[in-house]
């Protein structure tokens, strides 16, 4: 008699996750695993190493569609599987149905002007629902896996903060391009509900001025996830424009005013004048409507303590006539605008994947840097919205460690808000002597200090990676390119180790298989 297979008697979850057990790495991990499968010790989450959305696991039709396709597919993805529907199949119609018209389409399409359609349906619905991430929607990450890209206009205001850039569609390094697109989905957001309204998706500038008709008037307007964070008008469309970070923190210094300080100024006087010629004009055409417009030295009044009114919160809402027009045109007697901005958390991706773009760098002479740092990227989630939460600096050091102790003293305690942490700069110091005394905050209240010995693992940014995410890293790391560079740079098997080490502990931290284990050097 045959033998009964090993998953007989499991529900059709646990079957899908049995199934899916490789759901969530690349072919390459999959194939450094022994061919007898991976140890249940694996499984410390099916349901989110197979189907994070957890779309699959509310249809009984989709569970049992997924099993038959990866029979036939091993290497198919939860995000392919779901984009497969043609148009009017009952795939598509379930999907659709689960997800809502727009975002399967954001999930399945290839057509750029539909993708973008799609994304205007999306946003015209967050007028009144929230977003699915601070930055907006996601770009389907199975697309980088399988290549199946479509391409997005560069002045589109709403481009997922994963999407790929040119040339060649990769997968964008967490930075400037990446934030500015988080910025400008949150002004959109928050445009649309201001003046309960579409925004067009691609105004800027002049265009955005006008289609919003934007004023210069006493209100502020919060976001959705963090309800402290209350912007102007002025503010939105410029964040729009510019793709600028909101400003949490501001005080006014020496001139010259910075390139910002001069942008902001003209929208807050082109607001105030209703005059869009004042966003693009130079020096000569700024001071012709100086004159039309007439000087004026007189200030709004307000207390800047209070941070709910715009006074206590936008810096150019304080400045006379005279003065906005002195920086928009950046003259000697004009002062600057020193900001300190609302931060993105990245749950900690973004400090490793520093890390490893260092070493693509070290590499360099042997594998192609601007590849691998975009591989790298994509494979560690640096860029993704689900990864990213906007926050205030205080905010963001209360989340992150090393973000509390980068800022050298303002946020000093761990996360439970009971041990005292030492700042990067202090840590050399921060010796058995100095722990063995209590710490008395500003507050007066006693606080343990923190174990030197806790620092390492505090601050390893390895802790935030799942499974999926660290075997499919290692199994990068793997590569024969990789391999054959870091042979050819004998100057960095020491780093190397150490870092082999790390990656190592982390992966039996896991119950992971013992394959994905990089060599030493």
């Amino acid at each position: 008699m045959a033998r009964p297979p090993t998953n007989a008697g499991l529900s059709v979850p646990e079957r899908l996750a049995l199934l899916g057990q490789l759901e969530r790495m690349t072919p390459q991990a999959r194939a450094l695993l022994p061919r007898d499968g991976v140890p249940v010790a694996f499984l410390r989450d099916p349901g989110q190493l197979i189907d994070r959305s957890g779309v699959c696991l509310r249809s009984g039709f989709l569970q049992h569609a997924f099993e038959a396709a990866r029979r036939d597919s091993p290497d198919l993805t939860m995000e392919g599987f779901l984009a497969r529907g043609e148009h009017g199949s009952l795939l598509a119609g379930v999907v659709d149905a689960l997800l809502g018209e727009a975002s399967a389409t954001l999930l399945r399409t290839s057509d750029p002007a539909r993708y973008v359609d799609a994304l205007r349906r999306a946003y015209a619905d967050f007028r009144t629902v929230s977003t699915p991430y601070d930055g907006g929607v996601s770009y389907g990450s199975y697309r980088y896996h399988e290549g199946y890209h479509v391409e997005l206009p560069d002045d589109l205001n709403v481009t997922p903060m994963n999407a790929p850039v040119n040339p060649g569609l990769r997968y964008p390094a967490y930075g400037p391009v990446v934030t500015a697109r988080g910025h400008r989905s949150i002004g959109v957001v928050l445009a649309s509900r201001v003046w309960d309204r579409e925004i067009p998706l691609t105004a800027r500038g002049p265009e955005l001025f006008r289609e919003l008709r934007v004023r210069s008037v006493d209100e502020l307007h919060a976001w959705d996830y963090d309800p402290d964070l209350l912007l102007s008008e002025v503010q939105i469309a410029h964040m729009i424009s510019s793709g600028d970070a909101p400003i949490y923190r501001f005080s006014y210094d020496k001139g010259p005013p910075s390139a910002r300080t001069v942008a902001q100024a003209r929208w807050e006087l082109a607001a105030r004048l209703e005059d869009e010629r004042i966003l693009t004009a130079d020096n000569d055409e700024l001071q012709r409507l100086w004159d039309h417009h007439g000087r004026s030295t007189a200030v709004p009044r307000g207390n800047p303590t209070d941070l709910r009114s715009r006074y206590g919160r936008d810096p150019y809402y304080r400045l006379s006539r005279d003065e906005l027009f002195e920086t928009a045109m950046a003259l000697p007697s004009a002062r600057n605008v020193a900001i300190r901005v609302y931060e993105w958390e990245h749950a900690r991706p973004q400090r490793f994947i520093r890390e490893m773009q260092r070493w693509a760098r070290t590499l360099r002479r042997n594998l192609d840097e601007s590849f691998w740092s975009s591989r790298l990227s994509m494979l560690t989630g640096a860029s993704e919205p689900g990864n990213l939460h906007l926050l205030s600096p205080p905010d963001h050091a209360k989340t992150d460690l090393y973000a509390g102790r980068m800022m050298g003293g303002i946020t000093r305690v761990d996360r439970w808000g009971n041990r005292l942490v030492p700042s990067v700069a202090e840590e050399a110091k921060y010796d058995f002597a100095a722990r063995a005394q209590d710490f008395t905050s500003e507050f007066g209240a006693t606080l343990e200090p923190f174990p030197l010995t806790d620092s390492a693992r505090a601050t390893e940014p390895l802790i935030a990676f799942d499974q999926r995410t660290l075997a499919d890293l290692m199994a990068a790391l793997h590569d024969d390119e990789w391999q054959s560079a870091l042979a050819s740079t004998p100057q960095a098997t020491a780093a190397w180790n150490h870092l082999v080490q790390r990656l190592n502990s982390h992966v039996d931290g896991y119950g992971m298989p013992t394959a994905l284990h990089l060599p030493h050097l």
